[in-house]
């Protein structure tokens, strides 16, 4: 299961809080301004060389490889035939969509360009820089100051993330008719995570951890008796759980529409000893977003993502490492185990 990918509509759309295809329901976003509503999820050659935004050197802080990405990103767009390159237009003022959180980097350029609007979607769909795959498109009819019913169009295109630094890299393209051509508007569109500081850190002096089910409003008593908590006091298998947790991503702020959690977590206490100090808590939630909430020495640090950068799900990982098995996911339907 992969994270949920963020999206947002930008004023003055409605906010959907998150999206993975887009709608296409141009009614529900008629009389606005442009291309709108998002939903939630995330190559052809080229003549010129094989460079994108994965291409950035690794000194830079997040936010500078974010910049450096929507730089590239901008840069490497394959322009249609007879496409000039312009400043505002008015008419598209905002772009179609948008990544959903608010550590992003957004660098836009305008086009004027020959032809009808899906047709020159067309070439840019046809025409991608290496590395972009399509990743859902958005379409709304609105009226103009004439009176006439005026369509636009967007088409969004995905680049894969660098894991743990730039969780989304997107290219949106939005067109619309435009004085008997097409007006044309780019956005690149790279979301940057912040790295943890010391103190969001595991503190060095834990020696053990305590981990036990949480199992929500969804628990069913047959199943989660076979869940029982248990205490890692193992030197080597502590350090490598504190990693892992240490390793774990800042969640993305932001609103968010979640798939269904019925409240099953897993509870880590992190000690100074078997039976000792607590140091930190983590709970880690089963569903929803995947969201692990952190609290080191009492006091609350941001959210971090259960999601680990190879794959399986932090909870899966702990157990694997501490050699026990819950047989009944905590929080999950009857009969869903691990």
């Amino acid at each position: 299961m992969n994270r949920p990918r963020p999206r947002r509509c930008i004023p003055p759309y409605p906010r959907p809080g998150r999206a993975s295809l887009w709608l296409t329901a141009a009614g529900a976003c008629a009389a606005v301004a442009l291309a709108g509503c998002g939903s939630q999820v995330a190559s052809p050659a080229s003549s010129s060389p094989a460079r994108t935004a994965s291409t950035v050197t690794h000194a830079a802080g997040p936010r500078q490889r974010a910049a450096a990405d929507a730089a590239r990103i901008i840069a490497d767009f394959r322009r249609p035939p007879g496409a000039v390159r312009t400043g505002l237009i008015a008419s598209l003022d905002n772009p179609a969509a948008g990544i959903g959180n608010a550590d992003v980097v957004t660098m836009t350029r305008w086009w004027r360009v020959p032809g009808q609007p899906r047709a020159v979607l067309s070439w840019i769909s046809a025409h991608l820089p290496p590395g972009f795959s399509p990743d859902g498109y958005g379409s709304a009819t609105f009226r103009s100051s004439t009176g006439a019913l005026v369509e636009s169009r967007g088409d969004m295109f995905a680049l894969s993330p660098v894991p743990g630094v730039l969780p989304q890299r997107e290219l949106v393209v939005t067109a619309m008719p435009y004085q008997g051509q097409t007006a044309l508007r780019t956005d690149a569109q790279v979301a940057w995570l912040p790295a943890r500081s010391a103190a969001e850190r595991i503190p060095s002096g834990a020696r053990a951890v305590t981990v036990t089910p949480v199992f929500g409003s969804n628990s069913d008593r047959r199943g989660d008796r076979l869940d029982h908590e248990f205490t890692v006091a193992d030197s080597a298998r502590v350090a490598r759980i504190v990693a892992l947790a240490n390793a774990l991503t800042v969640y993305p702020p932001g609103a968010y529409a979640c798939p269904a959690s019925f409240g099953g977590a897993m509870r880590l206490a992190f000690l100074d000893h078997p039976g000792g100090q607590v140091l930190a808590r983590f709970t880690a939630q089963y569903g929803g977003c995947g969201i692990a909430s952190v609290s080191i020495g009492g006091k609350t640090e941001p959210a971090l993502s259960t999601y680990t950068t190879s794959g399986p799900l932090f909870q899966d990982r702990v157990l694997a490492i501490a050699g026990v098995r819950w047989p009944h996911q905590p929080g999950a339907p009857a009969g869903v185990g691990n």
